[in-house]
C-alpha cells in the first residue's frame, strides 16, 4: 500500500503596505498556538510572526491553508493564492 504525501497549494501572501502589525493573525494561526501551548520557543516553526511593525511569513512549509489569519486581519493584508502545480 503506497502512502500519498499531500503537498499544501496555498501560500500566504502579505501585502505589507496594509499591515499594522497587529498580530491578529499571528495569535488566531492554529499552527502558532499549537507550538505556543507546547512552549516551543523556535520562531522558525512558526507560521507567521510580526517583526518590524509587519507581518511577516516564518515558515511557509508549516502553513496547512486553513484561512484562519486571513479571516483574523482585519486589514485585509493576508490573502490565501493557489499554488499552481508543475
Amino acid at each position: 500500500m503506497e502512502t500519498e504525501t499531500r503537498k499544501n497549494v496555498y501560500r500566504i501572501h502579505v501585502r505589507t503596505r496594509l499591515c499594522n502589525g497587529c498580530g491578529d493573525c499571528v495569535t488566531a494561526c492554529p499552527i502558532n498556538e499549537r507550538l505556543r501551548l507546547e512552549n516551543n520557543p523556535n520562531e522558525e516553526l512558526y507560521t507567521l510572526r510580526v517583526r518590524n511593525g509587519k507581518c511577516e511569513v516564518v515558515n511557509l512549509d508549516a502553513c496547512d491553508g486553513c484561512g484562519v489569519c486571513v479571516e483574523a486581519c482585519s486589514t485585509r493584508s493576508l490573502k490565501l493564492e493557489l499554488v499552481e502545480e508543475r
